[in-house]
């Protein structure tokens, strides 16, 4: 009886119903995939160096999932991986390194 309500009565009926997806998904996946590809080739331009990058987007991907507000124009279907890379080679975002400090030897 609770079933009925819930679940719509083409689905409710004795008749297996098969689902159809749109075949189109596995190429729009892979055309992301290349985006995101060619927007990690044009940061790494910008920031040579393999692990600061990805400790820069990682730091940034995490702002932008607490809240903060990009520096790009962002559009709905924009990961916000995405967002960083651009952020980065529009110039938008940098990183400085800062010097190491010596531990103390009285410590």
């Amino acid at each position: 009886m609770l079933a009925s309500k819930i679940i719509p009565p083409v689905l409710a009926g004795d008749a297996p119903t098969i689902l159809q997806f749109p075949a189109e998904t596995a190429r729009a996946i892979r055309t992301l995939r290349n985006m995101t590809a060619q927007l990690l080739q044009d940061a790494a331009q910008v920031i040579p160096n393999q692990q600061l990058l990805i400790n820069v987007v990682s730091r940034r991907v995490r702002q932008l999932g607490l809240g903060h507000r990009p520096l790009v124009e962002a559009t709905p279907r924009s990961s916000l991986t995405d967002i960083a890379l651009r952020e980065i080679i529009d110039g938008k975002l940098t990183y400085e390194l800062t010097p190491e400090s010596k531990p103390a030897e009285g410590a």
